[in-house]
């Protein structure tokens, strides 16, 4: 990964004109403004279940959490969390599986207009290679059972169903797995 201008730019596919870069504090506004925008978008806004600010935080300060920008404008981010950070919270743990060497892939955002253009897609090429470097053997996502659109694209990259069972506030998930040590 290099640094150009302040930006991080990772080699992974991404729409041109874009630019990747590591989140902070001072993007957890934009999080939110993006969060709020793609929710009215939804064809079903039950699809998704939103983070709070206090979660976008937390993400920044202590995870992987990782924007497009288009000029100054968040295209779209996502975060991932080892599963020992998250404990009993993790994807792994609440399939009863392993937590060590687990990370969770949450909190994927991409504006209405900026879809199509690779943006999720590269998430999931970045933070595969980025939990393999760190010694990883498993990613985690859960998906909504209707977001076609989002769970065809984590099956494309590989990811297989290991459940599909109530999550958050008892809404049907589809838990996603992408074994890393095959």
């Amino acid at each position: 990964m290099t640094e150009t201008n302040g930006a991080f730019q990772a080699g992974f596919p991404a729409s041109e004109g874009l630019t990747l870069r590591l989140l902070t504090i001072e993007d957890v506004p934009a999080m939110l403004a993006l969060q709020e925008e793609v929710l009215a978008a939804l064809e079903d806004p039950a699809w998704y279940f939103p983070s709070e600010e206090w979660e976008f935080v937390s993400a920044v300060l202590h995870t992987d959490a990782w924007g497009y920008f288009d000029g100054e404008t968040l295209a779209g981010f996502a975060a991932m969390t080892p599963g020992e950070e998250r404990g009993e919270h993790s994807y792994a743990a609440k399939l009863g599986l392993p937590v060590a060497g687990s990370f969770d892939f949450h909190d994927v955002m991409v504006a209405p207009q900026m879809r199509r253009r690779g943006i999720q897609s590269a998430f999931l090429a970045m933070f595969t290679a980025f939990a393999r470097e760190r010694g990883g053997t498993a990613l985690y996502a859960t998906v909504d059972p209707g977001n076609a659109p989002s769970w065809r694209n984590f099956e494309r990259f590989g990811y297989q169903v290991a459940a599909t069972m109530p999550a958050y506030d008892g809404r049907m998930r589809r838990f996603y797995q992408l074994k890393l040590d095959e």
